[in-house]
């Protein structure tokens, strides 16, 4: 149904627009689904359980779509798809009968779900290629689409409590569904280097392992904020309220960095902004562990979600797009998803949540700043990576 816009502004405004409702819905999961969850009588570590099989999904099913996405060459049909069935099986998650349901319900979902965001990414930044226009300018409007859903539903929620939550969720797929019909499917027009020798030769390379192992640490760092930001602040008498104006802050503050990503790694270079997301990251967890009941150092740490996810994202998703060309790029977005947030998001999940009920968060928030300094370490110490960012990224 989707065809070219002749109009490049009608495009990027149909890209954003997507991110806009992707971040929306994410909006309304990531902060507040482990408050539904806890609702409705689960335990933190069944939380993590069920969470981290979400994540785990990620592992193997994005690199599996992105395969069958490069052979067919086509993307969008298989993303508007995918929505739609990830819409209705979500759907279904609050009338699971009991846990092992519940986290059955969560795996099958996850499989379409885990369709949308790595392969788009491939299309826009296919389009932007061709336009001149900015990565960064473009997914920051996921960025906005998520301050809006957080900020306007801490208020709603401590009005009805979190019963709302997921058909809140389920609208923003329904959205996307429907955006996804206007957005033209677009090819890479650099040619497919066969010299790589494939893509399991190009995964294989030191420099993109390292770049991996550093991704993978960082999402594994990430984890016990995605499933338990909230829950920790509700546990510290922080008002719903003011846990969605918190996680309203940080990305705040990564829209704003987003429009300046492309010169920040212009000037430093890629790999030195790589690490300082990951040392921004570990001081943002140490924040978190000790000094949860401070305003103003809890706003200092989501503050600096501006490096440890906004720039952290923007240098990843170029590096993947560079050292993956051709026909190989779905893969390498894929793969980098399912590394990092599926793997290490899964690993992560699923120990926070039983770290949280033996030891307690705040053991849970040391352990989480280690594992980010050990990423920063590795990202230093890797070979080289020999790719560039791309035209867009150093316009």
């Amino acid at each position: 149904m989707s065809t070219e816009p002749n109009n490049p502004h009608l495009l990027h405004g149909r890209l954003a627009g997507f991110y806009f409702l992707y971040y929306v819905a994410v909006g309304a999961w990531v902060p507040y689904w482990p408050l539904y969850l806890h609702s409705l009588g689960y335990t933190p570590a069944q939380i993590g359980i069920a969470l981290a099989a979400t994540a785990l999904v990620r592992v193997v099913v994005p690199v599996g779509w992105g395969w069958i996405m490069d052979r067919s060459g086509r993307r969008m049909p298989w993303i508007a798809g995918s929505m739609a069935v990830s819409a209705v099986l979500f759907a279904l998650v609050p009338f699971a009968p009991n846990f092992g349901a519940l986290v059955t319900m969560h795996v099958a979902y996850a499989v379409f779900w885990n369709v949308a965001l790595p392969a788009f990414d491939v299309v826009t930044l296919n389009h932007l290629a061709r336009t001149g226009e900015d990565y960064a300018r473009i997914r920051l409007w996921g960025s906005v689409g998520f301050i809006l859903s957080v900020a306007a539903l801490g208020p709603i929620l401590d009005v009805t409590g979190v019963g709302p939550v997921p058909w809140i969720v389920v609208a923003g797929m329904l959205g996307m569904v429907w955006l996804a019909l206007y957005v033209p499917d677009v090819h890479d027009q650099r040619p497919h280097d066969f010299a790589l020798g494939g893509f399991l030769k190009r995964a294989r390379q030191p420099a993109i392992l390292a770049l991996l192992g550093a991704c993978f640490l960082s999402q594994l760092s990430f984890a016990p904020f995605y499933s338990f930001f909230s829950l920790y602040l509700e546990q510290n008498s922080h008002s719903r309220t003011a846990i969605g104006a918190l996680w309203a802050l940080g990305v705040v503050a990564e829209v704003i960095v987003f429009l300046y990503t492309g010169r920040l790694i212009r000037r430093f270079g890629a790999r030195p902004v790589l690490i300082a997301t990951l040392l921004s990251t570990a001081l943002r967890w140490w924040l978190l562990a000790l000094f949860v009941d401070v305003p103003a150092l809890l706003v200092v740490s989501q503050l600096l979600h501006f490096a440890s996810f906004a720039v952290y994202h923007a240098v990843t998703v170029h590096y993947v797009h560079e050292l993956f060309p051709g026909r190989l790029q779905g893969r390498g977005q894929a793969l980098l998803a399912a590394v990092s947030f599926g793997l290490g998001g899964a690993l992560g999940a699923a120990f926070s949540g039983s770290i949280w009920e033996s030891l307690g968060p705040q053991w849970v928030y040391l352990g989480a700043t280690a594992v980010a300094l050990l990423g920063a370490w590795l990202a230093r110490s890797a070979p080289s990576l020999q790719a560039r960012p791309p035209a867009e990224l150093r316009a």
